[in-house]
């Protein structure tokens, strides 16, 4: 005999569980949990086989409401710090990124976040949580999560942390020479190690590449040139103004600026205010009378504005693949990297000889489809060529072929070829940096988008084999990349200016008596070794160390190297 159904009731499958139901609600709140808040999660989740219609057709609201009253809820889960820490991670992105729903686990750098919206995100995360994230970890695998994955443990003790940070903010003005006008906030750490931090040592600032670059932080990641250098420094890391933590550059800066007004802004952010900030945060924030100078890249010619300006307050310059500024034009410059470049493209090819074969494919296809970018963009043959960027670097060849391994789906550029293409050719993440033949602005002559020239001196695409670009920097890049579209206007004004301030004082370097200490690399695709053996020969009391070894980093990643440099650098002194 067959129990017969209560027929007055809707279906009362939740109440038996059958069939993983449990489990389905379980996934539902999570799921729910991810991208609403907690308040907006429902507390009661009702199963049916059909929802109540009215006569018309229409849901039956009112029969809804009464399913609810008659079915057990489910218990609402306790709240807990993990539940709390990613619904804080998730609408900060959210509203960031102007999006009803973000993913936990999906790609950042596919949703448009780029280096400064992560920086900030981690900010904000440390701010809350008292706990730091392993930046190279998250860098290699982005995601909302691995915020949380990455960052030190709860009950992790900063005492017991091989290095010793200290960060610096602090505000300067936006122009030294107008301290009534605006201000921006900078950042800088101190770094020692440890078991040196309370002894007395000499400092050592540091200034990194770029433009718009950022320093690491030591927290997350011990470089290796700087696991050397605490062997005999307190090393000071700075942002420069423009980058990283250091009042970054970004389109809110110019918005409603006219094209002129944008570009006097701008032109406040070149070597010679970065060598202002650091003598505020050497003399009223840390207080002490001298310090040394490492200049890696970009870096180096920022040391050699320094010295022109302030050498009574350097012991010593060490530079890294970046001895260059006072005697090279912008036009000398990109030449001889473009010779470089095709020499790189040369033995690229040579390598690889199978890869022409696919980049023409992948030419022809791109010139008769329009393929999208997670960012929105169409990726043009413009934009690939930009994967040459790392040639300059140990294994960037290789990385290059590999992934062109992976570039079809049958007829179609495979999904994640096109998604590694787009973060690849994000060159950087600051505007300063597709803004950088400002650097090489000389009095009375306008830079005139000098690569664009050069390259339109060269012989017609169709002549040689694919080529892929150097550090070089077009007027399509303002076009096509769409965190560079609202200083397309402003990128023309600074190619057009004239009215550079002089960064060097080419009469003092010539009688200098700091002793400077540099590496070049001969092979070097960004920083022309040639060019740096003429500045040194031009600067009083300088070394150069030529290396056929090295690559453009080469130096900075070689613990023994760096450790060599700056004990000649203590002994020649």
């Amino acid at each position: 005999m067959h129990e017969r159904a209560d027929e007055s009731r809707p279906d009362r499958r939740e109440r038996s569980e059958p069939d993983g139901t449990a489990e389905m609600v379980e996934q539902l709140r999570r799921h729910l949990a991810s991208c609403l808040p907690r308040e907006a999660v429902p507390a009661r989740f009702v199963f049916v086989d059909t929802l109540p219609t009215l006569p018309s057709g229409k849901v039956d609201r009112a029969a809804l409401e009464g399913l609810t009253g008659a079915y057990p809820s489910w218990p609402e889960p306790q709240a807990d710090a993990a539940t709390d820490d990613l619904q804080f991670l998730l609408r900060l992105f959210t509203r960031e990124l102007s999006q009803v729903h973000i993913d936990p686990d999906e790609d950042l750098t596919r949703l448009g976040v780029n280096s400064i919206l992560l920086t900030k995100a981690c900010t904000a995360w440390t701010e809350r949580t008292g706990r730091y994230v392993d930046d190279a970890r998250l860098r290699k695998d982005p995601t909302i999560r691995n915020i949380i994955a990455y960052s030190a443990p709860d009950g992790w003790d900063p005492d017991g942390a091989e290095v010793v940070v200290e960060d610096h903010r602090f505000e300067v003005p936006l122009d030294h020479d107008a301290p009534a006008g605006p201000s921006i906030v900078l950042f800088a750490q101190t770094v020692a190690r440890r078991s040196a931090a309370a002894g007395e040592l000499p400092y050592l600032l540091f200034l990194q590449g770029g433009p718009g670059g950022q320093c690491p932080d030591p927290r997350s990641l011990v470089p290796t040139w700087l696991d050397a250098a605490l062997d005999r420094y307190r090393v000071v890391l700075l942002d420069q103004r423009g980058g990283g933590r250091s009042s970054p550059v970004t389109a809110d800066l110019i918005e409603g600026l006219t094209a002129t007004a944008a570009m006097a802004r701008l032109r406040c952010y070149r070597a010679d205010a970065i060598v202002r900030d650091a003598e505020f945060l050497r003399e009223r924030v840390l207080r002490i009378p001298r310090w040394a100078l490492f200049g890696e890249s970009y870096g180096g010619s920022i040391a050699l504005t320094y010295l022109s300006s302030f050498p009574d307050r350097i012991d010593r310059v060490f530079v890294s693949s970046g001895l260059i500024g006072p005697f090279s034009t912008v036009d000398e410059v990109l030449r001889d990297t473009l010779a470089v470049s095709k020499k790189k493209n040369a033995e690229y090819h040579e390598r690889y000889p199978g890869d022409a074969a696919i980049l023409d494919r992948i030419v022809d296809h791109l010139e008769e489809h329009e393929v999208g970018l997670p960012t929105g963009e169409r990726l043009s043959r413009e934009r690939l060529g930009l994967l040459g960027l790392k040639f300059g670097f140990d294994g960037g060849m290789a990385a290059v072929h590999d992934l062109l391994q992976s570039a079809w789906d049958g007829d179609d550029l495979a999904e994640d070829f096109v998604q590694a293409v787009a973060a690849r050719t994000l060159i950087s993440n600051s505007p300063l940096y597709y803004l950088q033949e400002y650097i090489y602005g000389l009095p009375g002559r306008a830079t005139e988008w000098a690569a664009e020239r050069l390259y339109a001196a060269e012989p017609a695409r169709g002549a040689r084999r694919f080529h892929f670009y150097g550090e070089v920097v077009f007027r399509w890049m303002f076009r096509q990349l769409p965190a560079l579209r609202p200083f397309t206007e402003v990128a023309d004004e600074l190619a057009r200016f004239t009215g550079w301030s002089g960064l060097y004082d080419i009469e003092k370097l010539a009688r200098n008596t700091v002793p400077v200490y540099a590496v070049a690399a001969v092979d070097d695709l960004y920083v022309p070794f040639m060019h740096q053996v003429r500045t040194a020969q031009r600067i009083g009391s300088c070394w150069l160390l030529l290396s056929a070894d090295y690559s453009h980093a080469g130096l900075m990643n070689d613990r023994e190297g760096v450790a060599r440099l700056l004990a000649f650098g203590a002994g020649a002194g």
